[in-house]
């Protein structure tokens, strides 16, 4: 997102402003359930691969573009099952992780 890697110390905070911010450009949220989910996922992803403050600075830009791609697939999902929607679900929000083949391979969720 930025042309420099900030410094973080909360990286699944981080990853969730990345999540806001890329749904926003869309005009998009996510619903409670999904927001929840997508936390869950991030904190879990962080802890089962052991990801420390070093690494993830220094491969900040591949968890920028992972999230990038996860919010995109889950916004392309979500309007085809129902093109008026403003809300990400998440019924979209497995469907492009699991449907569409992400998981595995998209550092550090999966």
């Amino acid at each position: 997102m930025d042309s420099q890697s900030p410094l973080t110390k909360d990286p699944a905070a981080y990853m969730w402003e990345v999540a806001l911010k890329t749904a926003a450009k869309q005009e998009f949220h996510f619903s409670p359930e999904c927001e929840a989910n997508l936390k869950e996922r991030l904190t879990s992803g962080l802890e089962v691969y052991k990801i420390g403050l070093y690494e993830f600075r220094d491969r900040i830009k591949e968890a920028e573009e992972s999230i990038e791609k996860l919010v995109q697939l889950t916004i392309s999902e979500e309007i085809t099952t129902n093109p008026a929607s403003r809300v990400l679900h998440e019924p979209s929000m497995f469907t492009a992780l699991y449907a569409r083949k992400l998981c595995p391979g998209l550092w550090p969720l999966c």
